[in-house]
């Protein structure tokens, strides 16, 4: 075992939360510390984006079901209002909330806490109508707008870009993990990762919405793209450490390669950076298991995720066919809802209405969308896996008893998980589950409490419909792959949970991703043993009951859009 790796699984042992204590934390919230909420190059150019309507293409279109459609949407062409949109349905504000004299934001992308560590970058050419040169842009979701950080020559952007389709632009993803660290302490690591992923999934669902694609660049290095984003040279305790760069193109078109051309990097190193990072707090708090875990799960280039892809598209390729008939079906009995409207009214839950019933039907449909498809979002953004398979606790479902499941996402995954868990569970499929899910009862009996219990004791788990807990194969990628892999297996959970939230919203529900749960005693409860599989991420799905004294206000002055 390496020592990253022996590094990693020391901090994920440290940052367990268990019944007799949880991980590592600040004793109380020192409110004159709170990061602020929003980082702002001084300095640097600032290009307004399009917000509202003035970004749309057309009114109420597309349609959410389009977008599980290959094909279905024609690629918008890139320009300002494309670039508008792209940020506007994925990383901005989607509402201001306000109770007497308190007002907060929150964003498209949703945050632990609300506290939103990632940030976002524009890698491009010229656009029209927004940039005239190649640059690279930090987007400030305060003002819905572009941070022009520096400007670079053509030859470089061939470079850059050579091997992608035309009309490619990258856009990059950075963590500040003091802004969680401030109220979660060490267990932050794991959140931030969290933010990852769902700003993955978010960006994964805006581009398809202009009739693109999102691909996750795997093959790229930490300093590879902490050079790109012009924050190589970032340090303290508000430092932002590299996480992803993504590719974003016109749909159909396809990559040849998923990293960009090393040859273009030299010229970053010597561009003249526009501006400096604001400061976030007057004074922090180091966490050592925080500054460990990063170490150990920064990323060198690689090069072998090519065959992967290609193996994992060719194995799917029946399979997705007759998934995107299924969603022609589903389309007919779902569609007329908005992409933009779901993105936009997406909301955490903070508490649940504990009389509300699903029907089983819209049960299964939500269970087919998380299916692993690399042709639609948001799994095509990411080039292998599943890693994750869903433990539900089905609480009010109709057609379904009360009880204790388990959703299997990946093929031929049943006789290694009944070997590995208890040996009483019943591994029943429920008569009326469709013959194309994996899905089983493990235990039968009313659970919504224990289900609050293993959630922190936070009640929304009891009274949802049904609360999902992501257990994740854990070692054995790790070893395979890399202590690198630690933050992507985290991401993956981050993406379920955006596209829970979105298929809540769409089918008149509402989710909650939950961070906090005792890792543990979930696993004794399950008879797991060692680091096969871990529990990464919890996720609530009901009825919101609604927000008493608070009102909302539109998320810029001048947005009329939906």
């Amino acid at each position: 075992m390496s020592k990253e790796l022996e590094a990693i699984l020391a901090y994920h042992e440290a940052s367990k939360h268990n019944f007799g204590a949880y991980s590592p934390g600040p004793r109380r919230l020192d409110m004159e510390t709170k990061p602020d909420l929003f980082l702002r190059y001084v300095g640097a150019p600032l290009l307004k984006l399009d917000t509202g309507s003035a970004g749309a293409v057309k009114e109420n279109f597309p349609d959410y079901e389009q977008v599980f459609i290959p094909g279905e949407i024609p690629p918008e062409p890139l320009d300002r209002k494309s670039i508008s949109r792209l940020f506007f349905d994925s990383l901005a504000i989607s509402v201001w909330k306000k109770t007497g004299f308190a007002k907060w934001p929150l964003r498209v992308n949703p945050s632990s806490g609300n506290l939103h560590p990632t940030e976002g970058y524009l890698i491009s050419g010229p656009v029209e109508g927004l940039l005239k040169k190649p640059a690279v842009c930090h987007y400030s979701p305060l003002e819905h707008a572009l941070e022009l950080r520096a400007e670079f020559s053509p030859e470089t952007w061939e470079l850059l870009s050579s091997g992608f389709p035309e009309g490619t632009v990258f856009a990059g993803l950075s963590s500040i993990h003091w802004r969680v660290a401030w109220k979660y302490g060490i267990r932050a690591f794991r959140y931030s990762n969290h933010d990852i992923g769902h700003a993955v999934g978010a960006l994964g669902f805006a581009a398809a919405g202009l009739g693109w694609e999102a691909k996750l660049l795997e093959d790229m290095g930490s300093e590879e793209i902490a050079s790109l984003l012009g924050i190589s040279g970032s340090t303290g305790p508000e430092k932002e450490e590299p996480a992803c760069l993504l590719a974003i193109f016109p749909s159909g078109k396809g990559l040849r390669r998923n990293k960009i051309n090393s040859a273009a990097l030299p010229a970053f190193e010597k561009l003249s950076w526009k501006g400096y990072p604001s400061r976030l707090s007057p004074k922090h708090v180091k966490w050592v298991e925080i500054e460990r875990a990063i170490l150990a799960s920064r990323k060198e280039k690689t090069d072998f995720f090519r065959e992967f892809r290609q193996e994992a598209e060719v194995g799917k390729k029946i399979e997705v066919e007759i998934i995107a008939e299924k969603e022609k079906e589903m389309e007919k009995k779902f569609g007329g809802v908005s992409l933009s409207r779901v993105i936009r009214s997406r909301r955490s839950a903070l508490e649940m209405n504990n009389s509300a019933y699903m029907e089983k039907e819209t049960f299964y449909g939500m269970l087919r969308r998380t299916l692993w498809d690399p042709a639609v979002p948001p799994f095509n953004t990411l080039a292998f896996g599943p890693f994750a398979h869903l433990l539900i606790f089905v609480n009010r479902v109709k057609g379904l008893l009360p009880g204790l499941y388990i959703f299997l996402r990946k093929p031929g995954e049943q006789g290694k998980l009944k070997a590995t868990m208890r040996g009483d569970f019943l591994w029943e499929r429920p008569e009326n589950c469709p013959p194309d899910l994996e899905f089983y009862m493990l235990v039968e009996e009313s659970l919504y409490y224990f289900a609050a219990q293993l959630s922190c004791a936070q009640r929304k788990a009891a009274d949802a419909c049904f609360t999902v807990c992501m257990i994740s194969e854990f070692e054995a990628p790790l070893r395979k792959f890399g202590s690198w892999l630690y933050p992507y297996l985290f991401w993956e959970c981050g993406i379920l949970g955006q596209l829970l939230y979105l298929e809540a919203e769409a089918r008149g529900f509402r989710g909650c991703g939950i961070g906090c749960f005792f890792d543990n005693p979930l696993h004794e409860t399950l008879g797991l043993e060692g680091h096969e599989y871990q529990d990464l991420y919890h996720f609530a799905v009901g009825v919101s009951l609604p927000e008493k004294g608070v009102s909302s206000l539109p998320a810029y002055p001048d947005d009329k859009g939906k």
